[in-house]
């Protein structure tokens, strides 16, 4: 019984003809050897699985073919045959991440004098190049520069960053890619006919998705399926792949992604939920949801997006599908805020705890309204003579020196597209969706500024997050009008500053009060802090009366206790005047049916 030998091995390429999806590599090597100006140093750079050292045997054999055929190898000679083994001396494979000392590459110089044994050429292969030490490359470097005739250097690497710049000079640097999940899947198709392996096209799409663009690593997914599941003339199906690589199923990314677009944010936290419940791989389905949201967007911005997508046409509809009446920018938001977090997710303690924090967030910021939208929806009203009232309303504050104005926005053109980028936000009604309180009976007090100001109040008490003494200093204000949507509130100075404060912290919520209220979605509170009766008394200069006219005087009262010498100015007449005058005043003095006996100042 002979030993089994793995998929990835028994199928390896034997020719440039063989290798899958480097096509730009093997043109250039098969030119250099049908003209023979073959370099004495290359260099292959890529992720693993792609077929560099695979690559880097069949330019040994073709160097060394005894008779190539238009820069193939013959596979037939006894040098291609003794390559193809791994048994020819001249041909010689080391590995950097085991030999990577200064002493090995002394000897490694020293055996370069020596001739080949049996072929033209003797040649080096160097794997994980970029594990070999400062000191090696050192001592690797005159030689790699200028090595005898009939030597040649092969290096290959995934970390190219790692490799010495004075090396990547001296040598023939060829990128390889990562192969498309069609040519895997069709690779791995013709492998599975020929194994007499009876496996379904959407479980080989969906090996050929777990190995990210690594021929072998789809080779060997495909040896441990068929070891799984195969036998018996029993068909592997797509749902066997899914389960045993935790990878979700199409239907199931299609439904995530649905759900982020239209600001679903249960949906998606159930999704989440459930494919992690069932195993799923969280890293895998990041990367997907990347991929389907790169899909939908190449899928709105080009009209040939097959050109550029590595899927299948069924694939592009569903993209399309998924983009209608979708805003550009919601998918460009949502690519930008996730597409930088995958080393974190990868670093995760929680990994379902944290992809989804990150989409949701994602999902936040894409679907805020933003400031351009709002300003371009107010230019938009103020053309359509909505927003007349906004001219009754008083002037801002000019600038400060450090900000500068922020110029109208364009009023937007009607689109084609209702949810084109350059559309206004929704209407008012949309955004600002309150239900006004039951109207008032017609005479009622509740009509009045002072009868709004109470309903404000009423509200704000009812607000169990509102701390009730604000609702109490509230009513220290004086409301004085109610124009154009705008009630004005004075405060007076003579009330507790400490009170006016803790008013104004909770603006936010008085203006939604005052919204829900009246039904208006431009209703808004002005409070002023106005001067009062001291600073009346202050304005009016007070003559100093000689010693002996104030110990006389029948109107001088002596000072309060704890009053801080404060004295009766009831005989300064113009002061008294202008205290009477004060609203607050007669307002206070009508509510008790009072009379002004004295004025302390």
């Amino acid at each position: 019984m002979s030993e089994y030998q793995v998929i990835a091995r028994k199928w390896r390429p034997q020719r440039f003809a063989d290798v899958v999806g480097q096509e730009h590599v093997v043109k250039t090597l098969k030119n250099a050897i049908r003209q023979q100006r073959t370099a004495h140093a290359y260099l292959f750079v890529g992720p693993r699985g792609i077929g560099k050292t695979t690559t880097a045997r069949i330019f040994a054999k073709a160097l060394n073919c005894e008779a190539p055929e238009d820069g193939e190898p013959c596979c037939k000679c006894r040098s291609c045959a003794s390559i193809a083994a791994e048994n020819n001396i001249d041909v010689i494979e080391i590995d950097a991440a085991s030999q990577n000392s200064v002493d090995n590459v002394r000897d490694l110089r020293d055996e370069i004098l020596h001739l080949p044994v049996s072929c033209r050429y003797k040649i080096y292969i160097i794997d994980e190049v970029h594990m070999l030490s400062k000191n090696a490359w050192n001592a690797l470097l005159k030689t790699v520069e200028e090595p005898p005739a009939h030597v040649k250097f092969i290096f290959a690497t995934t970390e190219v960053h790692l490799v010495l710049p004075t090396i990547i000079s001296r040598c023939q640097r060829f990128d390889l890619k990562p192969i498309p999940t069609g040519l895997i899947a069709a690779r791995l198709a013709e492998i599975a006919a020929a194994e007499k392996v009876t496996i379904s096209p959407g479980a080989l799409t969906a090996i050929a998705r777990a190995a990210a663009g690594g021929m072998r690593d789809a080779q060997s997914l495909l040896d441990q399926m068929i070891a799984f599941f195969g036998g018996n003339d029993r068909e592997i199906n797509e749902e066997q792949v899914l389960s045993l690589f935790g990878l979700a199923a199409s239907t199931e990314l299609e439904k995530i992604v649905r759900a982020m677009l239209n600001n679903d944010r249960g949906g998606v936290v159930a999704s989440i939920h459930a494919l992690a419940a069932e195993g799923k791989n969280l890293e895998t389905l990041f990367s997907d949801l990347l991929n389907y949201l790169r899909g939908i967007q190449l899928c709105q911005l080009l009209s040939n997006p097959e050109a550029v997508l590595e899927h299948d046409p069924e694939n592009i509809r569903r993209f399309r599908d998924l983009g209608e009446n979708i805003n550009p920018n919601v998918i460009q938001l949502l690519m930008e805020n996730l597409s930088a977090v995958g080393r974190v997710l990868h670093d995760a303690v929680n990994k379902q705890v944290f992809l989804e924090t990150i989409i949701l967030k994602a999902m936040r910021l894409a679907h805020s309204v933003k400031i351009e939208d709002l300003i371009a929806r107010l230019n938009y009203l103020r053309q359509a003579g909505e927003l007349k009232f906004l001219d009754q309303l008083p002037a801002a504050a000019p600038p400060s020196a450090k900000t500068a104005a922020v110029p109208a926005a364009p009023v937007p053109e009607p689109a084609a597209n209702p949810r084109s980028a350059s559309e206004p936000v929704p209407p008012p009604e949309a955004e600002f969706d309150f239900e006004p309180m039951p109207e008032p009976e017609p005479g009622s007090d509740e009509l009045t500024p002072n009868g709004l100001w109470q309903r404000i109040i009423k509200f704000i008490k009812s607000d169990h997050l509102i701390d009730p003494t604000i609702a109490h200093y509230m009513n220290e204000g004086s409301p004085q009008s109610f124009d154009h949507s705008l009630l004005t509130v004075f405060f007076y100075e003579e009330f507790d500053p400490s009170h006016y404060a803790a008013v104004k912290k909770i603006m936010p919520s008085i203006h939604k009060a005052i919204q829900k209220i009246t039904g208006d979605w431009a209703a808004a509170v002005e409070l002023v802090h106005k001067e009062g009766v001291r600073a009346v008394h202050n304005e009016v200069p007070e003559p100093e009366p000689e010693p002996e006219e104030l110990e006389s005087s029948e109107d001088a009262v002596p000072a309060e206790p704890g009053g801080e010498g404060l004295t009766s100015i009831m005989a300064d007449k113009e002061t008294v005047e202008a205290v009477k005058k004060k609203e607050i005043v007669n307002a206070t003095l009508d509510l008790f049916g009072g009379t002004i006996v004295d004025i302390h100042g």
